[in-house]
């Protein structure tokens, strides 16, 4: 995962929504991106790949920071689907090994499995941090 920072350019199309940090927001997440990038005109199996890619990075928020909020955004850059989410842990994201039978821990690998690019960085208010991913074009 790369720290810079990926913003899209001011005229780019965005979504931004705050979210409480349980399970259930992932499902209102998917639907955000796919109503999002069918909107901006991506498609079918780009949406698909962002649907999941975006749920995976909700997923890691919401256990991070149980309980609270997140704050996730849809957006594009340089013409690609630019997916990011804040929570407030100062923990970074770690890829993990689990054994085949587990039922989690797999969301690493699958974010810069589908994504072009992905990254953390710290917040622009310095609590917390948002990781994201840049979906190919």
């Amino acid at each position: 995962m790369n720290d810079h920072a990926t913003e899209p350019a001011n005229d780019d199309p965005e979504i931004r929504m705050t979210l409480l940090a349980e399970p259930s927001s992932a499902v209102l997440i998917r639907e955000l991106v796919r109503y999002a990038l069918t909107t901006w005109g991506y498609p079918r199996p780009l949406v698909e790949d962002s649907m999941l890619v975006m749920s995976e990075i909700v997923n890691n928020a919401v256990n991070a920071a149980r309980g609270g909020e997140i704050r996730a955004r849809i957006a594009t850059h340089q013409g690609a689907p630019l997916l990011e989410c804040w929570d407030p842990s100062p923990e970074l994201p770690q890829h993990r090994d689990p054994p085949l039978d587990a039922e989690d821990g797999r969301g690493l690998t699958i974010i810069t499995a589908y994504a072009k690019d992905t990254g953390v960085r710290p917040s622009a208010t310095r609590k917390g941090k948002v990781v994201w991913a840049l979906m190919p074009a």
